[in-house]
């Protein structure tokens, strides 16, 4: 319909029909509100970045050296069976970058006392290259990745896939171990403290890392290892150390003078200081390794669902849009009603006009009293016999009457409306002069037609003069009454 046209603003009415936004006025809320896992990246603060999610890391990563103390209540590969303390010293690198961290750990044992190289407690330590027991020291050296998650609670976490352990040769000859299949999750505790655990089918491994002076310059580390036997957990390792941070340049320059020192065979030293490239052991994880977890590259699981419209909207948007297609057709309807009611006045004008009765082309005056006293009675002798009033069928005979034809009943029924103000069924001369004043231009506008008038005055000569108000009176004495009330009340302007 055209009138739709004239509703612009409609346009901005949401679209029930597609998928809608959450968090919207008319939409249910974002899960992304209360739970971060659902944002998009930079959305609420939500990042995928190891140091935007959690202080700690900001404060851990970097270089250090530390003094290790290893109590080894079982057997343990490359250290003395049954031996309670085995102090050796160490180097650790913490890089983070974006969503992983990179550790890179060197544990530096110095050779063993000749008189417990026999037996050997392991055949590992024969094994290296070029070991000699008693006079070479024991390199361990350990890479570990470690990434956020699409969990985005500042915890770290490395699979089995993301350890690179000391390198072997071809017949895995100096292998630290088969790894079994478990997580290792860091999980921050405060700005100070990192919580860490393991628990595979072979071991139980819980670690606590603790920066001990304001400046975290100093930290303290312990773990426990426990092996798996049936049902139960044995403590076989514990291992304690004490950390200290150093810049680059120490942590390079120390390393390969500790290693020195110790008497590490260059066979088995690292090739490469840390974070010359990322991994320094030969099989290292690939990207493929990475993407298991790395929400920089995985799909998360925590996907913000199509929003659901609310009830209370939707009533409100129909009750609204119904609101204005009400107020939009009433508009139209009152508009129709207008049209109908002018064309109607003009219906009625032109035939008042051609009725002669109004006196055109005598005077030239259309709304005298004389002339409006004239025109009622004109109608006003129908069937009724001129009773003062004006009936239904008074009005249609003078309707239907001369050159305008039939009217049809709704047009007539609505005319007769427009006239008969009290809705009486009658019309009584202060309503039809009310209503003549209300069409006076529409009856001069008529008036005004030159051929219209000519038509007039050929056709009033042949009639008498118009009646005066005193005639009428005197013929129908029961409209005086109207008469003097209407001039009383000036119902009608500008009526001389």
């Amino acid at each position: 319909m055209k009138f739709l046209n004239a509703l612009p603003f409609l346009i901005l009415l949401p679209d029930l029909g597609s998928a809608a936004k959450c968090g919207q006025w008319f939409t249910s809320d974002c899960i992304c509100d209360t739970d971060i896992r659902y944002c998009a990246e930079g959305e609420n603060g939500a990042s995928d970045n190891i140091l935007d999610q959690h202080p700690l890391w900001n404060h851990l990563q970097g270089f250090y050296k530390f003094e290790a103390y290893k109590f080894t209540f079982g057997l343990y590969l490359g250290t003395n069976t049954f031996a309670t303390d085995n102090p050796y010293i160490g180097y650790l690198n913490h890089t983070i970058i974006g969503s992983r961290d990179y550790q890179h750990r060197y544990d530096i044992f110095p050779p063993l006392d000749p008189a417990k190289c026999a037996p050997t407690p392991d055949p590992f330590i024969n094994g290296l290259p070029d070991f000699v027991c008693g006079e070479t020291g024991v390199l361990y050296f350990f890479e570990g990745f470690a990434l956020s998650t699409n969990e985005r609670d500042g915890s770290l976490t490395t699979t089995p896939s993301l350890v690179a352990l000391q390198g072997s040769d071809e017949d895995g000859a100096y292998l630290m171990g088969e790894e079994d299949n478990a997580d290792y999750k860091m999980v921050p505790v405060d700005e100070n403290t990192l919580q860490g655990s393991v628990d595979s089918d072979v071991f139980l491994v819980t670690e606590t890392f603790v920066f001990t002076n304001e400046a975290r310059t100093e930290a303290g580390s312990m773990q426990d290892v426990y092996a798996k036997a049936g049902d139960q957990s044995i403590l076989v390792q514990s291992t304690r150390l004490e950390l200290t941070k150093i810049d680059e340049e120490s942590f390079i320059t120390g390393l390969a003078a500790d290693l020195e020192a110790n008497n590490i065979v260059p066979s088995i030293r690292p090739d490469a200081v840390p974070m010359e490239r990322s991994c320094l052991n030969k099989d290292c994880p690939t990207e493929e390794d990475f993407c298991q977890l790395d929400p920089k590259c995985t799909v998360s699981k925590y996907l913000e669902p199509d929003a659901t419209v609310k009830a209370g909207p939707i009533v409100g948007i129909v009750s609204a849009v119904f609101a204005v297609l009400l107020a939009v057709l009433y508009l139209v309807h009152r508009r129709a009603m207008e049209k109908q009611k002018e064309r109607l006045k003009n219906m009625f004008a032109k035939h008042v006009v051609q009725s002669l009765k109004i006196g055109i082309g005598a005077s030239g005056d259309f709304f005298s009293m004389e002339a409006l006293q004239a025109e009622f009675k004109h109608i006003d002798v129908g069937e009724e016999g001129g009773d003062g009033v004006i009936s239904k069928a008074e009005l249609r005979a003078f309707m239907t009457s001369g050159k305008m034809g039939k009217v049809t009943d709704s047009d007539f029924d609505t005319l007769f409306g427009i006239i008969d103000a009290d809705g009486s069924g009658e019309v009584d001369f202060i309503e039809f002069a009310t209503f003549m004043g209300e069409i006076k231009d529409n009856i001069k506008a008529f008036g005004d037609d030159e051929d219209l008038v000519r038509s007039f005055k050929s056709s009033f000569v042949e009639n008498k003069e118009p009646e005066t108000v005193e005639d009428v009176e005197n013929k129908q004495p029961e409209i005086k009454d109207d008469t003097e009330a209407f001039e009383d009340d000036n119902k009608i302007h500008d009526l001389s």
